[in-house]
């Protein structure tokens, strides 16, 4: 008799080994589709000339005296806080920025290529609040900033863990970056960010990379990338500039980012408001080259528009994508790497609002050729919360940006021809060879089931579908190796600067 034929486990054994398999990680995406590129020369020029003339006849604060004298000591104008840089000396200091780095990894198997035509996605950033597990919003806390670097270890697009995706309230202000990086370290094998909090905790930051990666590998490769924010408008203060420093010795690179909310920090307009944060961009940007000339440094924006209604910041408008795109095609302009933000909302849940402002907010920014996208995952509530389901279905979103940005390869049209004429009028190809072997992307966290299958399942909305995922991935998470040496040096240098910052306080 013959043998009847059995499933292995059925449908949710099946559905088990898809997801707990271990994830396949994506390289940087090198970019096929894009960039557009909104003006042509004249328009380019425009903008140039319009943010030489900011810096040269309105000025720029530098709230630091030893800033202040090296841009004297460079040639530049200055009055009291206010420095005039020239248009020749800004030239000549941007002419050593690197329009590409390799960004390193403590497994190289996840080093990223940054500039040119690549794009990298990086993790949310600094907020103060979490909706939890739970769905209930709260401060957040270390815990949390340890989960969000598991669940960027686990996700297959995400390609810069960071080091601040919750600000951690529960941990002293001066010992908050002590925790940061060295669990950014610890949990993930991928690029990490550093500390900007202070001069202190930026050079502890390179000290523990240096214990990590090893003296002579960080003094010659970057392996760290600090976020820096301008006081748009036009102010850069002390606390920015003294970390600039310390990151731009160590020959590793800075995202010098203007905070610009249209209508309120700039002006009310795509070209105005971007000539004025490529002005104060460059004025980092160059600032670093006098610090260290040659050190990679990328031109970084944060842009939202403002409600003239209330005031409030909005997300994923059409104003800021413009302005994405200008913004990129300066940067092309100045052969320089740039940076954008993205997947953020002013929702308070993982609704249809944030959909759409998640997605209006990233197509812009990557049809602009951006080639460092921070905050690719879990922002809600303007950037002051971030949401375990949001980060989840953010991830999972990040893969299909990934494959359509890769753009279409080339095959030979023959074979598919063949099948075509195999399978005839009125066939199918769901059996040929290659449909088997060229699934279309999927993402498995989207439900396209029938009414009444969905209803069987549950009938579960996306946010909690993203809840179970992410509980899922962090019940499954497994920490990359690192050696109890390392370990160790790690956690004495951690100890010893957390008694001495005790000790000041």
């Amino acid at each position: 008799m013959a043998r009847p034929i059995t499933r292995s486990g059925g449908r949710e054994a099946r559905i088990k080994a898809r997801t707990s398999a271990a994830p396949v990680y994506l390289p940087a995406i090198d970019r096929r589709v894009g960039p557009i590129d909104l003006l042509g020369p004249e328009g380019v020029d425009k903008i140039h000339k319009a943010a030489m003339r900011i810096l040269g006849e309105i000025g720029i604060v530098f709230r630091d005296a030893r800033a202040l004298a090296h841009w004297k000591k460079a040639g530049a104008r200055v009055e009291g806080e206010r420095v005039h840089i020239a248009e020749e000396l800004l030239v000549d200091l941007m002419s050593s920025v690197p329009s590409r780095y390799m960004f390193h990894a403590r497994n190289p198997v996840h080093s990223v290529p940054v500039g040119d035509n690549f794009s990298i996605f990086a993790n949310c950033y600094g907020s103060p609040f979490v909706y939890g597990l739970d769905g209930v919003r709260r401060r957040s806390e270390l815990a949390d900033a340890k989960n969000f670097l598991r669940l960027a270890q686990m996700s297959p697009a995400m390609h810069v863990s960071g080091i601040l995706p919750a600000e951690p309230q529960d941990i002293p202000v001066p010992q908050r970056h002590l925790d940061l990086v060295s669990s950014a370290l610890k949990l993930t094998d991928k690029p990490v960010m550093g500390s900007v909090i202070s001069e202190a905790a930026a050079q502890d930051t390179i000290e523990m990379l240096r214990i990590v990666f090893g003296e002579e590998f960080v003094d010659r490769n970057v392996v760290v990338t600090a976020l820096l924010n301008c006081n748009t408008p036009l102010v850069w203060d002390e606390t920015m500039l003294d970390a600039l420093r310390v990151y731009a010795a160590a020959n590793q690179p800075a995202l010098l980012t203007p905070f610009l909310l249209a209508g309120a920090s700039g002006p009310a307009s795509p070209l105005g408001g971007v000539a004025l944060l490529i002005a104060e961009a460059l004025a980092g940007i160059a600032y670093a080259q006098i610090v260290r000339r040659g050190c990679p440094m990328v031109l970084g924006v944060a842009l939202m528009g403002v409600s003239m209604k209330t005031g409030a910041p909005m997300l994923g408008t059409a104003e800021p994508g413009l302005m994405n795109l200008l913004v990129g095609q300066m940067a092309r302009h100045y052969n320089i790497p740039w940076r954008s933000c993205t997947m953020w909302t002013g929702s308070k849940m993982a609704d249809i609002q944030a959909g759409y402002d998640s997605a209006n907010s990233m197509w812009p920014v990557l049809l602009g050729g951006c080639n460092f996208v921070v905050h690719a995952a879990g922002f809600v509530e303007g950037a002051l919360g971030v949401s375990y389901a949001k980060w989840v279905q953010d991830s999972h979103q990040l893969d299909s940006y990934h494959r359509f940005f890769s753009g279409i390869a080339d095959e030979a049209l023959d074979p598919l021809l063949a099948d075509i004429a195999a399978v005839g009028p009125g066939g199918h190809f769901l059996g040929t060879d290659h449909t088997r072997e060229n699934a279309f992307t999927m993402n498995r966290l989207q439900n396209n089931d029938s009414y009444e299958k969905w209803v069987d399942d549950g009938a579960k909305s996306g946010e909690q579908v993203g809840v179970e995922e992410a509980k899922r991935q962090l019940e499954t998470y497994v920490a990359p190796p690192m050696s109890d040496e390392t370990c160790g040096a790690l956690d004495k240098f951690v100890a010893t600067k957390r008694v001495a910052y005790a000790a000041a306080a």
